[in-house]
């Protein structure tokens, strides 16, 4: 309500409207519906643990690192990815996902990496990120070379790390690409069959790898070392893990989700211009209009 205790306020009409929208929705709901294959193809686990937010938020090395920056780094390419993705911890099946990713996950032990390496194994597709496993769970440097427990899953003989302050840039050289990245590097030196997507191209890194891909039985490691301010090498990774892999994606525009749920194709748009959404010609638009103003939705089935 407004001050006045009589009028409606613009956030109260939205309420009303999502009230009724509801309302709607739940006499065409289908509890039998099926999930689209392409999109189940898609699904995607983040493995998060709490510690990992303590520790490098109490130790960030740089003023540039931002823990849950980085993880949502990831989930927004999975959003334009159009992957449905479940935030899961350690007690979850990792066999469900066929893209597990582990985001800077700097604490761990040899019990998890076993896991992983299993869950690859098995056809999964691994994701790791920079500072993996550079501690233990006790947040202690383990009595090896840096980070050694995960040179093996990696395909590394070593690596080491490093960051630049704000006002430097520096670049990696990825797939015929090039991108800026200054905020965070873990310098890899590959085993010999470990495949390398990229490389760092200037400064004292140059040459060095920064993206790499290991097979493991049916599944594959993928190495990303590197940490950016515009998530392009980040994305660029991710749409060759899942190339690599025979998983079809979207590559929707910044600000634009599309989910299914519960039969409901449904698609958001948090940009700043309208969108127009791919919606099939046999289509029933339910809610909304196939072009999207921001902060429009459309639903269809």
């Amino acid at each position: 309500m407004k001050t006045d205790g009589t009028s409606v306020s613009t956030s109260g009409e939205e309420y009303i409207q999502a009230v009724k929208e509801i309302k709607e929705l739940r006499k065409l709901y289908d509890p039998k519906a099926s999930i689209p294959k392409d999109y189940a193809a898609r699904k995607t686990g983040i493995l998060y643990n709490p510690d990992n937010r303590w520790e490098m938020e109490y130790q960030p090395q740089t003023n540039q690192w931002r823990f849950m920056g980085h993880i949502y780094k990831y989930y927004r390419i999975l959003q334009s990815f159009v992957a449905p993705v479940d935030i899961i911890d350690e007690t979850h099946d990792f066999s469900a996902y066929p893209v597990l990713i582990a985001p800077a996950y700097q604490l761990l032990d040899k019990d998890l990496i076993a896991r992983w390496k299993k869950y690859v194994e098995n056809g999964g597709h691994l994701v790791l990120t920079c500072r993996t496993g550079q501690k233990d769970r006790e947040a202690h440097l383990w009595k090896e070379k840096f980070a050694e427990p995960v040179y093996e899953l990696i395909g590394a003989k070593e690596l080491f790390f490093d960051v630049l302050p704000e006002t430097r840039i520096a670049h990696v050289r990825m797939l015929g690409f090039t991108y800026d990245w200054n905020n965070w590097a873990d310098v890899v030196d590959p085993l010999p069959n470990t495949e390398v997507w990229g490389v760092y191209d200037d400064q004292f890194y140059k040459g060095k790898s920064a993206v790499t891909r290991t097979k493991h039985g049916k599944g594959t490691v993928t190495f990303v070392g590197a940490d950016t301010d515009n998530s392009a090498l980040e994305k660029a990774a991710m749409t060759e893990v899942y190339k690599r892999a025979g998983i079809s994606v979207e590559n929707l525009p910044n600000g634009i989700v599309k989910v299914w749920r519960h039969g409901f194709w449904i698609v958001l748009n948090y940009s700043s211009d309208n969108y127009e959404a791919d919606i099939p010609a046999d289509a029933k638009i339910i809610i909304g209009e196939k072009v999207l103003k921001p902060a429009g939705v459309v639903v269809w089935r």
